[in-house]
């Protein structure tokens, strides 16, 4: 077994890289290191890239979020790249794009019709807008206690929006489902199916 340092923005994205790291049965997660918000992990991306040289490996996922691709993204925070034991993952544009990209499973958990669920979820300017769209027109009342704000004018989720879709992945998520409705993903899971230590 190969143990990684996982680095993410959130609840949701640790769950998410979890149970990519765990579907290969070849990795486990020594250490967790988290904070709310890609800033934490863009400040200490050239730490992350020092223990995957000199430690072990790192799998860092963050979210493109606005910036026009992965490759811009990368190169803004590591200029000389990454070190090759430094997984580091961009999720086009949100981690929830690659959740709603197993379609028939979000819209078995939203009770939304399958042909409302967007077939190219990568190709979304704002998935986690989408997914709250579906949300509000869709979902059973407690589901939309959750994960939409009491008051959407000072947040833009709900207090268990993490825990929900957290609670998602896990018991119904199917990524392999998934990466085939999302290039991001599909290119995340074939790069730690070709890893080596």
């Amino acid at each position: 077994m190969t143990s990684f340092t996982l680095a993410t923005e959130d609840q949701l994205s640790e769950v998410v890289a979890e149970l990519l790291l765990a579907q290969s049965g070849r990795f486990n997660i020594a250490q967790r290191l988290r904070k709310n918000g890609f800033g934490y992990l863009k400040r200490q991306s050239r730490n992350f890239n020092e223990v995957a040289k000199n430690v072990m490996p790192v799998f860092l996922l963050t979210d493109l979020d606005d910036v026009p691709c992965p490759p811009a993204l990368i190169t803004n925070w590591l200029p000389d790249g990454p070190h090759r034991r430094l997984l580091f993952r961009v999720a086009v544009r949100e981690v929830e794009s690659w959740l709603m990209a197993d379609r028939a499973s979000i819209a078995e958990f939203l009770r939304a019709p399958l042909a409302k669920v967007p077939t190219r979820p990568d190709d979304l300017s704002d998935p986690k807008r989408t997914l709250l769209g579906l949300v509000r027109r869709y979902a059973g009342r407690e589901l939309k206690r959750e994960l939409l704000p009491a008051d959407p004018t000072t947040s833009l989720i709900g207090l268990g929006y993490n825990d929900q879709l957290s609670r998602f992945a896990r018991e119904q998520w199917r990524c392999d489902q998934a990466a085939d409705a999302s290039p991001s993903l599909a290119r995340t899971i074939m790069r730690l199916e070709r890893f080596t230590p």
